[in-house]
């Protein structure tokens, strides 16, 4: 496990998969990030490449050649290295082998840098093309808040849960087949500035999957805070959790989408795929300012 902190906050997180354990207030001795149930996910967070979700039926092609990955690829299945650590940072990384290979046929260097100023989490991901050929990706993030509510007999209900945008907004939201895996269609849909959550409404859509292009920041307001996420570098923005039990809402930004329900089984094909010529890099992400609402 690798720890950073400051004044108000700590952070952990595990070398394996490289995501978070625990986001906790100091000053208030709170633990705000989700710790996981057996009735329900059992993650916390997830440092999500080269894609994002699942491919359908698990497979893809590169140049003609079939593949296998795993839900939101690599990362999360592998130990990553410690790069750099001070007292309120850390960069983590992960480099492509012989056994990534197998299932991504790219070679890769794979950056997360965790940092806290204040009030604020930044989170950033730096992807740098290692190979002799052009290479082809999605990433995000996945962490999941704690969520105040009220365990029922059939799961557990958010209390006054609710998201707030910046202003009222006319953007696609992706819609989801009923397995709540693959992409069947997009529309544009208006989006109240603040509207609450409930555990009926993320599961009527599977997962709420916005195009992110318009929105700079979303604040989640639950178990007495409220998190700003500053996600205007980020390409979609989506909110899950689980239709049951569990006490948490993600907030995830995105850089790509899952699979479409019939897609181009080409992964450079796929829509709003990233690439990177040799040498090459790209480094995006998004930041946290956690307070008491």
């Amino acid at each position: 496990m690798v720890t950073i902190e400051n004044e108000y906050l700590k952070i952990s997180i595990t070398e394996n998969g490289g995501s978070l354990t625990s986001i906790y207030d100091k000053v208030n001795k709170n633990e705000l990030l989700y710790q996981p149930d057996e009735r329900s996910w059992q993650g916390q967070d997830v440092v999500i490449f080269p894609f994002i979700a699942r491919l359908k039926n698990g497979s893809y092609k590169v140049d003609g050649e079939d593949y296998q990955m795993k839900n939101h690829g690599l990362i999360r299945y592998n130990k990553v290295n410690i790069f750099k650590l001070s007292g309120d940072n850390v960069t983590l990384y992960f480099d492509s082998n012989d056994e990534t290979l197998k299932a991504y046929p790219y070679r890769f260097h794979f950056e997360i840098k965790y940092q806290l100023n204040g009030h604020i989490l930044s989170i950033r991901y730096k992807i740098t093309n290692t190979d002799t050929k052009p290479i082809y990706y999605e990433f995000g993030g996945h962490p999941a808040l704690r969520a105040s509510g009220t365990e029922t007999a059939n799961g557990f209900e958010f209390d006054e849960a609710k998201l707030e945008f910046d202003t009222s907004l006319e953007i696609n939201r992706y819609y989801l087949d009923d397995t709540g895996s693959y992409i069947v269609g997009k529309s544009i849909n208006k989006i109240p500035r603040e509207f609450y959550l409930s555990k009926k409404m993320i599961a009527d859509y599977k997962t709420m999957i916005f195009d992110a292009k318009d929105i700079d920041n979303v604040i989640l307001v639950t178990n007495g805070y409220g998190y700003k996420f500053d996600v205007r570098e980020a390409e979609i923005l989506a909110v899950w959790t689980d239709p049951g039990y569990g006490d948490y809402i993600c907030v995830e930004p995105w850089w790509g989408i899952p699979d479409i329900m019939n897609p181009n089984l080409e992964l450079k094909d796929k829509p709003l795929m990233h690439s990177l010529n040799p040498s090459e890099s790209e480094e995006k992400g998004y930041s946290i300012v956690i307070s008491k609402a």
